[in-house]
Order: C-alpha cells, then structure tokens, then sequence
C-alpha cells in the first residue's frame, strides 16, 4: 500500500471509529459505558457524556476535511493529533491519580498510540506526496 492510500485509509478508519463512538455517546452514553466495562452513572451525570459525545464526533468528523488539498490534510492531522494526546495525558493523570477507572485506559492508550503516529508521519512528511 503506498503511503498517500495509507493516509486515506487511516484517517476514514480513525475519523470513523470517533464519530460513531461520539454518536453513541450522544445517544446510549449508558451502552459506551457498558462496552468499557462500566457501570453507568446516574441520569443527571450521562447528559455530560452526551455532551462530550458531540465534541468526539466533531473530532472524527473532521478527518473528512483531509480529503482535499495538502495542507488540510496536514492540519487535520496535527490538530486531532494534540487532542488526542491531550486525553492520553490526561486519563493516565486521572487513572494514576484513582479519580478515573483503569477502564479508561483504553481509551488512553488508543488515544495515546493513534496521535504519536500521526506525529511521527507528519514529521516524516507523508503528507508531502498528497498533491496540493
């Protein structure tokens, strides 16, 4: 697989896989909590999963803006990439800390693992061969 199919592939994967967990989560945060392993919490605290939930499908869906020109690509790329990282230090902060079930740490480190790649291959300017 060439690498400007990879970049498509991964960013249709990874902006799929926020977009429908943020969707659920707007919908059936109960059912999210469920699929980690959790127990949910009460009805008045599900509405913020919820609302979390639209800013996770915002996040994935914007991974439908690198499809175009070049730079967007790019943008995209480092934006979602520093979120990403953003939750992984955080979770592992809270998770350490004992305010935060070890379940989340999937979350993290999915987290975690998909922005540092997305680092290491904008460093290694992948983004470079997508024509502008």
């Amino acid at each position: 697989m060439n690498r400007i199919k990879f970049l498509k592939l991964w960013s249709v994967s990874v902006g799929s896989m926020d977009a429908v967990t943020g969707l659920l989560l707007v919908f059936s945060p109960a059912l999210v909590l469920k699929l980690l392993g959790m127990a949910p919490p009460s009805a008045d605290a599900l509405v913020f999963l919820s609302w979390m939930g639209v800013f996770i499908a915002g996040v994935g869906l914007s991974y439908a803006m690198a499809f175009g020109r070049r730079s967007r690509g790019e943008t995209v790329w480092a934006f979602t990439a520093m979120i990403r990282i953003l939750v992984a230090v955080f979770l592992t902060v809270k998770i350490l800390g004992g305010t935060m079930a070890a379940n989340w740490a999937l979350v993290g480190g999915c987290d975690g693992i998909v922005g540092v790649l997305q680092v290491v291959l904008l460093r290694l300017g992948w983004w470079k061969e997508v024509p502008k």
